[in-house]
């Protein structure tokens, strides 16, 4: 991973082009395709880089949806700029492109059993064209003429309801057919009855509308108007009453007062009789309620955003919610009736349903169409960082920053993985992974102000925070059982395995190794020290050639990148061979075998390093976000020290990972710690240069050969261990004398030998 995460500040820009770009980044991944984005260039005779694409993660929200009408076989509705069809059989959704000129305050509402899709055209002579859309067949197409003098249209199915002026300061009902005047129904209300200008129309099927009017006394009254012919047969309504439907079967309305109490009044389509009065247990005795009769069922909600609720009236249905919450409803009156709703379920999940009866009598739920989201605002990415197949990066989205996580492969190429765990407010420079306790996190210490190391992959559990001497500072690196922090002008190893600060150095050129600590000697130019950080003791050194001290240091195998800015000097050590390489003296991190650099122009040009101490062109990465400021490390590019993966961000925010080079180092086993005797446990730890697929440790009695246990295990990303509780494999105890243990480790990314690691050690007890 890059474990130099420089920059302090996020990236605030606004980019370009974001929408289209990260939109077809998805539909791509979704549907699995390859995509022609920017790509890592690879050395001559290479094929293309395989790349895994991770859009920065925008906030979405509900966006608009709104029912228009509904059909026999479908619902018209509207997303965004888009009117859509979508039908019943098959649940598909098609635009209507027929409309896309229409403004929605002229499209019909309502329900017409032909599947019809209706709006209004103003004429110039003051009259009005119906114009009928067949959305499931094309013969409906028709224009309806509705002459100058019809007003107020108002619809029911296919049925045009209008009023006439008489010029006496009354009005009568018509109905519209379209065609001479003459024909046209005129509305023959009860004796005594009047209309307003504004006709009441409450709902239709078939032949009949739902009308109202107003009494001889002025109170209102409802009737069923049969539109061949204009009769009206009155309803038996009494007191308030809203929510009147009609299907095939019945006529329903929803009242407070009245015989019978609150209910629905549901009677036969004919109009006769006594309604049959069905209670329903609402929330508040004055709430607005809407109610629909769906054969043997009643549903209903109240007012909008509360549930819709089933309750039954007859049949072997029970009373239940359909929806946690309801935006709209509306009745789709054929047969015993059903109901299409716009709501979420008990899930959050916003969608179009259809509630209809089943052959056995209950409600069938069919979900037509699940609302799509809207993006509310661009994610930014402002952070990264790459370690054995695990990628971090820092999302900055309404103000917010948060730290998501992907698998991207142990393999040689990237491949998408899990995604891991995200954490809240994190910036660069303020994490790193590494540690054998997962990633290591700075978080502010409440009581004292000051940084504290927190570690463990798991946001939910975090390990109890370790207060540190700094505050404001950064994880420079990071270690199976260290972190080096800065902070003020000094430098500090925590040792993770303790929790203790065992080292307290002024700022210098200082990198990590495994169990060791790289740093610069300030008193003896060109020379790096190599101490163990929980003694102080050196173990090694290496001589660079140089008479300048490094201010920075970066390792990655037995290849150390120092640099002295001051004095123009950069340079590759390689600790094995004693080789050196060129490189710039900024704006580089160092892979495994190869070095990437950020050049003026803001591209990244990356080269191998080859063994035998020659250097090879991998190619230029471009189109890379430019940072906010800086040369980008760990902000808009970094790579895996132990891998040859690189990740940066694209001008759309999108990450980019790769891998430019595949000549990686071998497997091998950077330190242990194996106890050379056991009494009655052994624990033994070996860590890894970079993830194994597979291992396994064998125990043999060194008196005759035999192998007295054997321990294996797949995916170790970091370490192998092994806890020997002194048995064999049958559960005896083993006896007491000398072993030999062997570990075999395969590496993950097939590339190379297997590691072997070999050693003694002797039982006490048995």
């Amino acid at each position: 991973m890059s474990r130099h995460l420089f920059m302090n500040s996020r990236h605030r820009s606004l980019r370009t082009g974001r929408a289209a770009g990260a939109a077809a980044i998805a539909v791509a991944l979704a549907a699995g395709l390859a995509t022609a984005l920017p790509a890592t260039a690879r050395a001559a005779g290479k094929a293309e880089a395989a790349e895994v694409l991770i859009p920065a993660p925008d906030a979405y929200d509900e966006g608009p949806e709104t029912i228009l009408s509904t059909g026999r076989n479908g619902v018209l509705h509207r997303e965004g700029d888009d009117y859509l069809w979508t039908n019943s059989y098959n649940r598909r959704t098609r635009v209507v492109t027929e409309l896309a000129t229409v403004p929605e305050h002229l499209i019909i509402k309502g329900h017409t059993e032909s599947n019809l899709a209706m709006y209004r055209q103003q004429r110039a002579d003051g009259g009005t064209d119906v114009v009928r859309i067949g959305l499931e067949d094309p013969r409906f197409n028709a224009t309806v003429t509705v002459p100058a003098g019809y007003l107020n249209l108002r619809f029911a199915g296919a049925w045009m309801v209008v009023t006439v002026d008489k010029g006496d300061g009354t009005y009568e009902m018509r109905v519209a057919r379209g065609g001479a005047e003459s024909a046209d129904p005129v509305v023959r209300l009860p004796a005594g009855a009047t209309t307003d200008a504004e006709p009441v129309v409450l709902g239709g099927e078939g032949s009949d509308v739902l009308i109202g009017y107003r009494l001889a006394d002025g109170s209102p009254g409802y009737g069923i108007l049969t539109a061949y012919d204009g009769r009206v047969k009155p309803l038996p309504v009494t007191g308030d009453a809203n929510s009147f439907r009609i299907t095939q079967s019945t006529v329903s309305w929803f009242s407070r007062n009245g015989a019978g109490g609150q209910g629905v009044r549901i009677l036969p389509r004919s109009g006769t009789g006594t309604p049959k009065v069905v209670p329903l247990d609402t929330r508040s005795t004055d709430s607005e309620v809407t109610t629909f009769v769906a054969d043997d069922t009643v549903i209903w909600h109240e007012g909008v955003g509360g549930p819709l609720r089933l309750t039954p009236h007859t049949g072997v249905e029970t009373e239940r919610t359909l929806l946690e919450s309801v935006e709209f409803a509306q009745l789709r009156g054929e047969g015993g009736g059903s109901v299409l709703a716009l709501g979420k379920d008990a899930d959050g999940v916003r969608a179009i349903h259809s509630f209809s009866q089943d052959g056995i009598g209950e409600i069938f739920d069919l979900v037509m169409r699940e609302t799509p989201k809207v993006k509310t605002a661009d994610g930014e990415i402002g952070a990264l960082s790459l370690d054995r197949g695990r990628l971090r990066y820092v999302n900055s989205l309404v103000g917010e920053d948060t730290l998501h996580g992907k698998g991207v492969g142990t393999g040689l190429d990237p491949a998408e993985g899990a995604r891991l765990a995200d954490f809240p407010g994190l910036a660069p420079g303020r994490f790193a992974d590494g540690t054998d306790e997962g990633l290591a996190r700075l978080v502010t210490d409440p009581a004292t102000g000051r940084d504290a190391l927190v570690t463990g992959d798991d946001p939910d559990r975090p390990s109890e925070g370790l207060v540190l001497p700094g505050t404001g500072g950064r994880i420079l690196d990071a270690a199976p059982e260290f972190v080096l922090y800065e902070a003020g002008g000094r430098q500090y190893v925590v040792d993770t395995a303790r929790d203790l600060v065992v080292r307290d150095q002024r700022a210098q050129g200082a990198v990590l190794d495994g169990d060791r600590l790289i740093k610069s000697a300030p008193g003896r130019p060109g020379t790096l020290n190599v101490v163990d950080p929980r003694t102080g003791r050196a173990t090694a050194s290496h001589d660079l050639g140089v008479d300048c001290v490094p201010s920075e240091l970066q390792r990655s195998g037995t290849l150390v990148y120092w640099s002295c800015a001051s004095q123009d000097a950069a340079g590759v050590y390689d600790t094995a061979t004693h080789r050196d390489y060129p490189a710039p003296v900024s704006g580089v991190l160092l892979g495994d075998r190869f070095l990437a650099a950020r050049e003026a122009s803001g591209d990244l040009r990356l080269t191998a390093l080859r063994p035998d101490g020659s250097t090879g062109d991998l190619g230029t990465v471009t189109g890379l976000k430019p940072p906010a400021q800086g040369d980008g490390r760990g902000t808009t590019w970094t790579l895996d020290a132990d891998a040859g993966k690189l990740a940066w961000v694209g001008a759309d925010d999108t990450v980019h990972v790769t891998a430019p080079q595949q000549a990686v180092s071998p497997l091998n086993v950077t330190h242990s710690a194996v106890p050379a005797t056991a009494a009655a446990t052994w624990r033994a730890a070996w860590w890894l240069s970079k993830p194994a697929a597979s291992w396994k440790v064998t125990l043999v009695r060194r008196s005759n050969g035999e192998t007295v246990r054997t321990w294996t295990g797949e995916d170790a990303r970091r370490a192998v261990r092994v806890d020997w509780d002194g048995t064999s494999v049958s559960g005896e105890p083993a006896p007491a004398g000398a072993y030999t243990w062997r570990l075999t480790a395969t590496p993950a990314d097939g590339s190379g030998a297997d590691a072997t690691a070999s050693g003694t050690l002797r039982a006490t007890t048995g």
